[in-house]
């Protein structure tokens, strides 16, 4: 594949991330997450909204990692493929462990079900195309 392909390729997947964020933000998975929190000990609440917040940092980072630097992502320096890897490492991650949460109880409505299937897909996506990157 050309490497102007791959660039955008790279830039087109820094803009999903943002938008990735932006639904898993307005998603209300699990329903009534404010009221789950409540229960929770203090520690635990805070620990659990830092571990969002971190999320979202790294997706919004990724995002704008991809966009504004798609170029040096695809020319396969060392830094650049150790940044690729790390993306295609974390949404790898994410892949497998999006099971064990099991939140299929939750997906209520077609939009949840089919946004759950779009997530996991682009989590496969990105594994093997920052994967590729970062090997070839």
């Amino acid at each position: 594949m050309d490497d102007e392909w791959w660039i955008l390729g790279v830039r087109l997947a820094g803009v999903f991330h943002v938008v990735t964020l932006i639904l898993a933000v307005r998603t209300p998975i699990p329903a009534d997450w404010d009221a789950g929190l409540e229960r929770l000990s203090e520690m635990h609440r805070k620990f659990a909204i830092a571990q969002n917040a971190a999320i979202g940092a790294v997706i919004a980072f990724f995002g704008i990692v991809c966009v504004g630097f798609a170029p040096q992502l695809v020319e396969g320096t060392i830094l650049a493929r150790m940044w690729c890897a790390a993306i295609a490492l974390w949404w790898g991650g994410r892949l497998v462990l999006l099971p064990w949460i099991g939140v299929k109880s939750e997906l209520k409505t077609m939009w949840l079900r089919l946004g759950f299937i779009l997530l996991r897909l682009q989590c496969a996506i990105y594994a093997i195309a920052f994967g590729w990157l970062a090997l070839r």
